[in-house]
């Protein structure tokens, strides 16, 4: 597509209109005392604050916590006691990228983007209901490329309602947003980048479930659950139905325990219903007044290579302990499932500075994936002639789902350590996949670090690298390095600026699949 030089500077005109007036907008915002920016830029990272109105309640800013500087604790802070929070915003984005398709070296493409993104929450605590509400529209403009513009929205939706006091719940939910939907493409959360490996998804939920005191029998919940998530780029929408129910023993019972549970889930998608089935009782003794023995016994569905639906046909068993201290949970299981040997381990820590969590599971799961298959990965031209008109006519990717069963093996640690100026986080995981139709085998290793230091009472310094190594089961290897070093600073009680610096890189054994990109980005922020 052409665009005249005319219409490309009109385009960008309007759009570097539409930004110059956001900034004006941002920079009549008044003065504040200092103790008041003060008391915003000491807002935890995710700026949320436990209020009595507004207790579940967020704001969820544009640029995520690199880019907050205090301003929507401080936007609580001054609204405490109001009946709801409506929280409007605009913000204005200027991206500089050295590689805005992440494409190989030899052709990667630099870009300016501006972005102008208008947002706004709502959030309502009332005493049988809560409701919260985002919404944001990211307009983006690429100054080389005019054909690149786009608009991408972000929302969503959460309810949760008592319908019956102390009882019956019911949670209901939708969330518009893009997402990463096959390993093969370059995996990225920022929509600036032209990667063709992300999607639009709108996700429904509705969920009610029960409580029921059922006297020296125990606790029983009962939970049903509906989940349907729509794509684009021609892929199959999913629907997921699930069930479940847990009777577990009051504390008059102890020594003895015993937790009753059956569940059931459904999933659907491609004309084709995968069941996953679990039912066990399990039985424990208070050993001493911590350490808790316990064995478990069930039955399951596995699902084999033919995808038999034998519903609840393996049975299977288990034993271990949990030992439970004041702020500390251990927790390790050893058994025998249909595949052989299993094992469960989980330990949890938290104090008033450390939160530390380890665990190692095993579960049967289905791939949500996609394989995206340009022209050239089957032997075809990106694009032809048409004969008739002489126009090119550039030819479609084809997507293909993987939609198979996998027994997945997985253990991680993340620690979180806080100060009175630092938030440290860090968290790594190993995860195996065994493909059960092919036998094949798919394993990830990876971690991630982040620092956010208060520097000054207004400005935080966020480092953050991350480093993943992939072996997918096509032989290919994929090694995925990022660093970002972010600056947020508060200027005002309705206003936040930022600024990021990034490298991310990909070395593959595929050729071709390598890239690297820097970019800059620099962010303002205007809440009324």
């Amino acid at each position: 597509m052409h665009i005249t030089p005319t219409r490309k500077d009109s385009t960008r005109g309007v759009l570097l209109t539409l930004a110059g007036l956001s900034l004006v907008l941002l920079l009549m915002s008044g003065k504040a005392s200092a103790q008041r920016l003060m008391a915003g830029a000491d807002a935890e990272d995710d700026g949320q604050q436990a209020m009595s109105t507004l207790a579940g309640c967020n704001l969820p800013l544009p640029g995520g916590g690199d880019l907050e500087g205090g301003l929507a604790g401080m936007y609580f802070n001054d609204r405490q006691g109001s009946a709801f929070l409506l929280a409007p915003s605009i913000t204005a984005r200027q991206t500089y990228t050295d590689n805005v398709t992440l494409a190989a070296d030899d052709a990667a493409e630099s870009e300016w983007v501006t972005q102008v993104s208008p947002a706004i929450s709502f959030c309502r605590n009332a005493n049988r209901f809560r409701v919260q509400l985002d919404y944001e529209a990211q307009n983006l403009n690429y100054w080389n490329d005019a054909s690149r513009n786009d608009t991408y929205h972000r929302a969503n939706a959460d309810v949760t309602t008592t319908l019956l006091r102390d009882r019956l719940f019911l949670d209901l939910g939708a969330t518009h947003d893009q997402q990463a939907v096959t390993l093969g493409g370059p995996l990225v959360d920022d929509n600036a980048l032209i990667t063709g490996s992300r999607a639009n998804t709108i996700e429904y939920r509705i969920s009610p479930y029960l409580f029921q005191d059922l006297g020296p029998v125990g606790t029983a919940m009962a939970r049903y659950a509906y989940t349907r998530t729509n794509y684009d780029k021609q892929l199959e929408n999913a629907y997921r139905q699930s069930g479940n129910l847990v009777v577990t023993s009051p504390p008059q019972a102890d020594p003895v325990s015993w937790q009753a549970s059956a569940s059931s889930e459904r999933v659907e998608q491609y004309q084709e219903a995968r069941y996953f089935d679990d039912a066990f009782l399990e039985l424990g003794y208070l050993l001493t007044g911590r350490l808790r023995l316990t064995g478990r016994a069930g039955l399951e569905t596995e699902l084999g290579p033919s995808h038999r639906q034998n519903r609840f046909d393996e049975s299977y068993w288990g034993g271990g302990f949990r030992w439970t201290g004041d702020r500390t949970l251990i927790e390790a299981r050893y058994g025998n499932r249909f595949y052989g040997d299993t094992y469960f381990a989980a330990i949890s820590r938290r104090s008033s500075q450390l939160t530390m969590n380890l665990d190692y599971t095993e579960t049967q799961q289905i791939s949500d994936r996609f394989s995206v298959l340009t022209p050239g990965d089957v032997g075809l031209p990106d694009s032809v002639t048409d004969p008739d008109t002489g126009d090119t006519v550039f030819l479609p990717s084809v997507v293909l789902a993987e939609n198979e069963i996998f027994l997945s093996k997985r253990g991680s640690a993340s620690v979180s350590f806080v100060t009175g100026r630092s938030n440290i986080r860090l968290g790594a995981f190993n995860e195996e996949r065994e493909y059960v139709a092919t036998g094949e085998t798919e394993d990830r290793m990876g971690g991630a670090f982040s620092w956010r230091w208060q520097w000054l009472p207004r400005t935080a310094v966020i480092p953050r690298v991350m480093w993943e190594h992939i072996e997918l089961r096509d032989g290919r290897e994929d090694t995925l390095r990022g660093a970002q070093i972010s600056l947020a600073h508060l200027l005002s009680p309705d206003m936040q600026a930022g600024a990021s610096v990034r490298r991310q890189q990909r070395v593959s054994s595929d050729a071709g699949a390598d890239y690297t990109e820097h970019a800059v980005i620099i962010q303002v922020t205007r809440l009324f």
